[in-house]
Protein backbone atom coordinates (compact mmCIF):
# COMPACT_ATOMS: atom_id res chain seq x y z
CA UNK A 1 0.00 0.00 0.00
CA UNK A 2 2.87 2.39 0.78
CA UNK A 3 4.29 1.94 -2.73
CA UNK A 4 0.88 2.74 -4.24
CA UNK A 5 0.53 5.79 -2.01
CA UNK A 6 3.96 7.09 -2.93
CA UNK A 7 3.25 6.55 -6.63
CA UNK A 8 -0.05 8.39 -6.52
CA UNK A 9 1.51 11.22 -4.54
CA UNK A 10 4.16 11.55 -7.24
CA UNK A 11 1.66 11.87 -10.11
CA UNK A 12 0.41 15.39 -9.35
CA UNK A 13 3.96 16.51 -8.54
CA UNK A 14 5.15 15.34 -11.95
CA UNK A 15 2.22 16.74 -13.92
CA UNK A 16 1.76 20.03 -12.07
CA UNK A 17 5.18 20.83 -10.75
CA UNK A 18 4.67 24.58 -10.93
CA UNK A 19 1.16 24.72 -9.45
CA UNK A 20 -0.64 23.65 -6.30
CA UNK A 21 -0.62 19.90 -5.70
CA UNK A 22 -3.58 17.75 -4.78
CA UNK A 23 -3.31 15.27 -1.93
CA UNK A 24 -4.28 11.70 -2.82
CA UNK A 25 -4.29 8.84 -0.33
CA UNK A 26 -5.20 5.19 -0.69
CA UNK A 27 -6.41 2.75 1.95
CA UNK A 28 -7.70 -0.79 1.84
CA UNK A 29 -9.73 -3.12 4.00
CA UNK A 30 -10.95 -6.71 3.95
CA UNK A 31 -13.23 -8.85 6.11
CA UNK A 32 -14.29 -12.47 6.31
CA UNK A 33 -17.01 -13.74 8.63
CA UNK A 34 -18.87 -16.93 9.49
CA UNK A 35 -22.48 -16.63 10.68
CA UNK A 36 -24.72 -19.21 12.31
CA UNK A 37 -28.48 -18.60 12.47
CA UNK A 38 -30.02 -21.56 14.25
CA UNK A 39 -27.85 -24.04 12.34
CA UNK A 40 -28.03 -22.25 8.99
CA UNK A 41 -24.42 -21.24 8.40
CA UNK A 42 -23.21 -18.66 5.91
CA UNK A 43 -20.02 -16.90 4.88
CA UNK A 44 -19.65 -13.20 4.27
CA UNK A 45 -16.51 -11.68 2.82
CA UNK A 46 -15.48 -8.54 1.07
CA UNK A 47 -13.51 -5.33 1.29
CA UNK A 48 -12.13 -2.79 -1.07
CA UNK A 49 -9.79 0.04 -1.91
CA UNK A 50 -10.69 3.63 -1.06
CA UNK A 51 -9.26 6.76 -2.63
CA UNK A 52 -9.37 10.10 -0.78
CA UNK A 53 -8.49 13.28 -2.66
CA UNK A 54 -8.23 16.90 -1.58
CA UNK A 55 -6.89 20.23 -2.67
CA UNK A 56 -6.89 23.78 -1.33
CA UNK A 57 -7.79 26.89 -3.32
CA UNK A 58 -5.84 30.14 -3.18
CA UNK A 59 -8.59 31.46 -0.93
CA UNK A 60 -8.03 28.71 1.64
CA UNK A 61 -11.07 26.57 0.80
CA UNK A 62 -10.38 22.84 1.05
CA UNK A 63 -12.15 20.70 -1.54
CA UNK A 64 -12.25 16.94 -0.96
CA UNK A 65 -13.81 13.88 -2.56
CA UNK A 66 -13.55 10.11 -2.44
CA UNK A 67 -14.17 7.04 -4.57
CA UNK A 68 -13.84 3.31 -4.06
CA UNK A 69 -13.63 -0.16 -5.52
CA UNK A 70 -15.50 -2.38 -3.09
CA UNK A 71 -17.19 -5.69 -2.43
CA UNK A 72 -20.04 -5.64 0.10
CA UNK A 73 -18.57 -7.11 3.28
CA UNK A 74 -21.46 -7.28 5.74
CA UNK A 75 -24.20 -9.20 3.96
CA UNK A 76 -24.57 -12.75 2.70
CA UNK A 77 -25.29 -11.52 -0.81
CA UNK A 78 -21.88 -9.93 -1.38
CA UNK A 79 -21.51 -7.95 -4.58
CA UNK A 80 -18.67 -5.95 -6.06
CA UNK A 81 -18.98 -2.38 -7.25
CA UNK A 82 -16.84 0.56 -8.29
CA UNK A 83 -17.92 4.11 -7.53
CA UNK A 84 -16.55 7.33 -8.90
CA UNK A 85 -16.74 10.65 -7.13
CA UNK A 86 -20.37 11.12 -6.05
CA UNK A 87 -19.99 14.07 -3.66
CA UNK A 88 -17.79 17.10 -3.02
CA UNK A 89 -17.01 18.62 0.37
CA UNK A 90 -15.96 22.26 0.68
CA UNK A 91 -14.19 23.06 3.94
CA UNK A 92 -14.10 26.56 5.37
CA UNK A 93 -12.70 28.03 8.57
CA UNK A 94 -16.17 27.90 10.13
CA UNK A 95 -17.34 24.52 8.89
CA UNK A 96 -18.02 22.53 5.72
CA UNK A 97 -20.60 21.96 3.00
CA UNK A 98 -21.12 18.62 1.23
CA UNK A 99 -23.21 18.29 -1.91
CA UNK A 100 -23.85 15.21 -4.01
CA UNK A 101 -24.99 11.63 -3.50
CA UNK A 102 -25.24 9.44 -0.39
CA UNK A 103 -26.00 12.43 1.83
CA UNK A 104 -27.77 11.13 4.94
CA UNK A 105 -30.05 12.63 7.56
CA UNK A 106 -29.13 12.30 11.27
CA UNK A 107 -31.64 9.56 12.02
CA UNK A 108 -30.85 6.62 14.28
CA UNK A 109 -28.92 8.75 16.78
CA UNK A 110 -30.74 7.21 19.73
CA UNK A 111 -30.20 3.55 18.79
CA UNK A 112 -26.89 3.29 20.64
CA UNK A 113 -27.43 -0.35 21.63
CA UNK A 114 -27.56 -1.73 18.08
CA UNK A 115 -23.95 -2.90 17.83
CA UNK A 116 -23.60 -5.84 15.45
CA UNK A 117 -22.56 -5.50 11.82
CA UNK A 118 -22.53 -9.15 10.73
CA UNK A 119 -24.59 -11.19 13.20
CA UNK A 120 -27.89 -9.69 12.04
CA UNK A 121 -27.56 -11.53 8.73
CA UNK A 122 -30.33 -14.14 8.52
CA UNK A 123 -32.00 -12.85 11.67
CA UNK A 124 -35.80 -12.84 11.80
CA UNK A 125 -37.45 -9.43 11.48
CA UNK A 126 -39.18 -7.49 14.21
CA UNK A 127 -42.88 -6.90 13.49
CA UNK A 128 -42.68 -3.14 14.07
CA UNK A 129 -39.58 -0.97 14.30
CA UNK A 130 -39.29 2.68 15.30
CA UNK A 131 -37.45 4.84 12.73
CA UNK A 132 -37.50 6.34 9.26
CA UNK A 133 -37.34 4.67 5.85
CA UNK A 134 -35.85 7.40 3.62
CA UNK A 135 -32.63 8.64 5.18
CA UNK A 136 -30.18 9.30 2.35
CA UNK A 137 -29.87 10.25 -1.29
CA UNK A 138 -28.81 13.24 -3.37
CA UNK A 139 -28.65 16.34 -1.21
CA UNK A 140 -26.66 18.91 0.70
CA UNK A 141 -25.21 18.89 4.21
CA UNK A 142 -23.84 21.79 6.26
CA UNK A 143 -21.71 21.38 9.40
CA UNK A 144 -20.30 24.00 11.74
CA UNK A 145 -19.30 24.64 15.34
CA UNK A 146 -20.54 27.31 17.72
CA UNK A 147 -18.50 27.39 20.90
CA UNK A 148 -18.43 23.78 22.12
CA UNK A 149 -21.47 22.80 20.06
CA UNK A 150 -21.31 20.89 16.76
CA UNK A 151 -24.27 21.54 14.46
CA UNK A 152 -25.27 19.74 11.25
CA UNK A 153 -28.18 20.45 8.90
CA UNK A 154 -29.13 18.15 5.98
CA UNK A 155 -31.55 18.32 3.08
CA UNK A 156 -32.00 15.28 0.82
CA UNK A 157 -33.72 16.63 -2.29
CA UNK A 158 -33.92 13.27 -4.07
CA UNK A 159 -34.04 10.05 -2.09
CA UNK A 160 -34.07 8.11 -5.34
CA UNK A 161 -30.60 9.34 -6.24
CA UNK A 162 -31.65 10.77 -9.62
CA UNK A 163 -30.52 14.34 -8.93
CA UNK A 164 -34.03 15.80 -9.16
CA UNK A 165 -33.84 18.99 -7.09
CA UNK A 166 -37.39 20.32 -7.41
CA UNK A 167 -39.62 17.38 -8.31
CA UNK A 168 -38.48 14.23 -6.51
CA UNK A 169 -41.10 11.98 -4.90
CA UNK A 170 -38.92 11.05 -1.92
CA UNK A 171 -37.22 13.76 0.14
CA UNK A 172 -35.84 14.08 3.67
CA UNK A 173 -34.31 16.67 5.98
CA UNK A 174 -32.86 16.89 9.45
CA UNK A 175 -30.55 18.59 11.92
CA UNK A 176 -28.40 17.53 14.85
CA UNK A 177 -26.59 19.23 17.73
CA UNK A 178 -23.85 17.77 19.91
CA UNK A 179 -22.35 19.40 23.00
CA UNK A 180 -20.53 18.60 26.21
CA UNK A 181 -22.85 18.21 29.20
CA UNK A 182 -21.48 17.21 32.58
CA UNK A 183 -18.85 14.57 32.01
CA UNK A 184 -20.28 13.34 28.72
CA UNK A 185 -21.57 14.30 25.28
CA UNK A 186 -25.24 14.98 24.55
CA UNK A 187 -26.53 14.67 20.98
CA UNK A 188 -30.02 15.76 19.89
CA UNK A 189 -31.34 15.14 16.38
CA UNK A 190 -34.52 15.53 14.37
CA UNK A 191 -35.19 14.06 10.93
CA UNK A 192 -38.23 13.83 8.69
CA UNK A 193 -39.12 12.11 5.43
CA UNK A 194 -41.67 12.59 2.66
CA UNK A 195 -42.28 9.52 0.53
CA UNK A 196 -44.97 10.58 -1.91
CA UNK A 197 -47.99 11.33 0.26
CA UNK A 198 -46.48 9.64 3.33
CA UNK A 199 -44.66 11.72 5.95
CA UNK A 200 -42.87 10.65 9.14
CA UNK A 201 -40.78 12.42 11.79
CA UNK A 202 -38.10 11.11 14.12
CA UNK A 203 -36.54 12.62 17.24
CA UNK A 204 -33.41 11.03 18.64
CA UNK A 205 -31.20 11.70 21.63
CA UNK A 206 -28.07 10.09 23.02
CA UNK A 207 -25.78 10.69 25.97
CA UNK A 208 -22.31 9.13 26.12
CA UNK A 209 -20.09 9.25 29.19
CA UNK A 210 -17.14 7.48 30.78
CA UNK A 211 -18.09 5.39 33.82
CA UNK A 212 -17.37 2.08 35.56
CA UNK A 213 -14.08 1.59 33.75
CA UNK A 214 -15.64 1.95 30.32
CA UNK A 215 -18.16 3.94 28.29
CA UNK A 216 -21.90 4.07 28.91
CA UNK A 217 -24.28 5.20 26.13
CA UNK A 218 -27.98 6.00 26.65
CA UNK A 219 -30.41 6.65 23.80
CA UNK A 220 -34.02 7.43 22.96
CA UNK A 221 -35.87 7.44 19.62
CA UNK A 222 -39.42 8.59 18.97
CA UNK A 223 -41.24 8.36 15.62
CA UNK A 224 -44.62 9.75 14.59
CA UNK A 225 -46.37 10.17 11.26
CA UNK A 226 -48.36 8.35 8.61
CA UNK A 227 -46.71 4.93 8.88
CA UNK A 228 -48.51 3.24 11.78
CA UNK A 229 -46.01 0.39 12.14
CA UNK A 230 -43.22 2.90 12.87
CA UNK A 231 -45.07 5.12 15.35
CA UNK A 232 -43.75 4.73 18.87
CA UNK A 233 -40.64 4.90 21.01
CA UNK A 234 -37.40 2.98 21.44
CA UNK A 235 -35.01 3.07 24.38
CA UNK A 236 -31.43 1.95 23.96
CA UNK A 237 -28.30 1.57 26.04
CA UNK A 238 -24.80 0.19 25.67
CA UNK A 239 -21.70 -0.40 27.75
CA UNK A 240 -18.21 -0.93 26.31
CA UNK A 241 -14.88 -1.62 27.99
CA UNK A 242 -11.55 -3.40 27.55
CA UNK A 243 -10.87 -6.80 29.10
CA UNK A 244 -7.51 -8.50 28.79
CA UNK A 245 -6.63 -6.56 25.66
CA UNK A 246 -10.00 -7.20 23.98
CA UNK A 247 -12.72 -4.62 23.34
CA UNK A 248 -16.07 -5.84 24.68
CA UNK A 249 -19.50 -4.23 24.35
CA UNK A 250 -23.08 -5.14 25.21
CA UNK A 251 -26.14 -3.28 23.96
CA UNK A 252 -29.91 -3.37 24.34
CA UNK A 253 -32.69 -1.73 22.33
CA UNK A 254 -36.40 -2.03 23.11
CA UNK A 255 -39.00 -1.02 20.51
CA UNK A 256 -42.62 -0.17 21.35
CA UNK A 257 -44.32 0.66 18.04
CA UNK A 258 -48.07 0.60 17.38
CA UNK A 259 -48.90 -1.73 20.33
CA UNK A 260 -46.15 -4.22 19.41
CA UNK A 261 -42.92 -4.58 21.35
CA UNK A 262 -39.60 -6.15 20.44
CA UNK A 263 -36.26 -6.38 22.23
CA UNK A 264 -32.77 -6.72 20.78
CA UNK A 265 -29.63 -7.61 22.73
CA UNK A 266 -26.20 -7.41 21.09
CA UNK A 267 -22.78 -8.50 22.31
CA UNK A 268 -19.52 -7.78 20.48
CA UNK A 269 -15.88 -8.60 21.19
CA UNK A 270 -12.78 -7.81 19.15
CA UNK A 271 -9.06 -8.20 19.65
CA UNK A 272 -6.20 -6.69 17.68
CA UNK A 273 -3.59 -8.99 16.15
CA UNK A 274 -1.31 -6.14 15.12
CA UNK A 275 -0.50 -4.92 11.66
CA UNK A 276 -4.05 -3.67 11.13
CA UNK A 277 -5.57 -7.14 11.60
CA UNK A 278 -8.12 -8.14 14.23
CA UNK A 279 -10.51 -10.96 15.06
CA UNK A 280 -14.08 -10.43 16.24
CA UNK A 281 -17.14 -12.18 17.53
CA UNK A 282 -20.77 -10.99 17.58
CA UNK A 283 -23.99 -12.33 19.06
CA UNK A 284 -27.49 -10.91 18.70
CA UNK A 285 -30.91 -12.01 19.91
CA UNK A 286 -34.37 -10.57 19.29
CA UNK A 287 -37.54 -11.39 21.21
CA UNK A 288 -41.11 -10.20 21.56
CA UNK A 289 -43.27 -9.49 18.53
CA UNK A 290 -41.02 -10.94 15.85
CA UNK A 291 -41.28 -13.25 12.85
CA UNK A 292 -41.09 -17.00 13.41
CA UNK A 293 -37.86 -18.93 13.05
CA UNK A 294 -37.37 -20.78 9.78
CA UNK A 295 -34.85 -23.07 8.15
CA UNK A 296 -32.82 -20.04 7.06
CA UNK A 297 -33.49 -17.43 9.76
CA UNK A 298 -33.39 -17.42 13.55
CA UNK A 299 -33.94 -15.05 16.48
CA UNK A 300 -30.36 -15.68 17.66
CA UNK A 301 -27.37 -15.30 15.36
CA UNK A 302 -23.64 -15.74 16.01
CA UNK A 303 -20.84 -14.31 13.85
CA UNK A 304 -17.08 -14.91 13.98
CA UNK A 305 -14.58 -13.28 11.68
CA UNK A 306 -11.52 -11.25 10.96
CA UNK A 307 -10.98 -7.76 9.60
CA UNK A 308 -7.85 -6.20 8.13
CA UNK A 309 -6.95 -2.59 7.40
CA UNK A 310 -4.14 -2.06 4.89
Amino acid sequence: MKKIKYLLSAIPAALFATSAQADISVSGSATAAYTDAGGNTSATYGGGVSFAMSTTTDGGVTISASSAIANDSDSVGSGGAASGVTALTFGFSGGSITIGGDVGTPDGVGKVGELVAYADDNQVAKDNVVGLTEDEGDGISLSTTVGDMSITAVYVYDGGGAGNIDGATNTAQGASLSMAVGGGTLTLAHASEERGSTSNNEFGASYVMSAAGGTISLGFTGTEGDTATKEGEAVSLAYSTSLGGADVAIGYTGHDANTKTANQTDITISSSLGGGASIFGEYTNVSGDIASNSSTKDASVLALGTSISF
